[in-house]
């Protein structure tokens, strides 16, 4: 048999009700915190949002590569003429063999560069398996024609995306190292 126990005695005090409600009080204040948390979770997505507008204006506003064996100018101005030749045959073949040598260059450098990266995050690894997965696709495609310019320079420009990406890693790398 279990009896309840009262040691102190308080059952024998007589009851009191509160003087005033404090729940409006207290409720106010939590509409008024939860107010404040969602604008700046609001504010914090803007600025987010504005980071992300504005880093892909500067990548796309970035200066040339730096591609080694070569000046970078020189290669960026090769595929821009590329992707404007229109007919002639001479010019045709000239603006592809530009663009397979800078292609071979870009290769050579993200070769570099992987050597240079220790360990990729999980976020960057699986935009670098897709890009990869595009190459591949796009050397399948040339592998059935060989002097398309335009899968040329599809293949570099994401050539150019796969090396930006190893470089912007390298970045990051180096700026967490820095900081210990």
């Amino acid at each position: 048999m279990q009896q309840e126990r009262d040691p102190l005695n308080l059952s024998s005090l007589p009851p009191v009700d509160p003087i005033t409600d404090g729940w409006p009080a207290i409720e106010s204040a939590l509409q008024a915190r939860q107010a404040h948390r969602r604008f700046w979770r609001v504010s914090a997505g803007a600025i987010a949002a504005v980071a992300i507008v504005a880093l892909a204006v500067g990548l796309n506003l970035q200066g040339p590569v730096n591609l080694p064996g070569g000046n970078s100018e020189v290669a960026q101005a090769e595929l821009l003429q590329a992707g404007q030749q229109p007919v002639d045959g001479s010019a045709k073949n000239k603006a592809r063999d530009s663009l397979i040598t800078l292609s071979q260059r870009l290769e050579t450098n993200l070769r570099t560069i992987r050597s240079e990266i220790a360990v990729i995050p999980t976020s960057a690894l699986i935009y670098q398996v897709e890009l990869e997965d595009l190459v591949a696709q796009v050397d399948e495609q040339l592998s059935m024609n060989p002097d398309s310019t335009e899968l040329w320079s599809r293949r570099v420009n994401l050539l150019l995306d796969l090396s930006q990406l190893y470089k912007n890693e390298l970045r990051r790398e180096s700026q967490r190292m820095a900081s210990l």
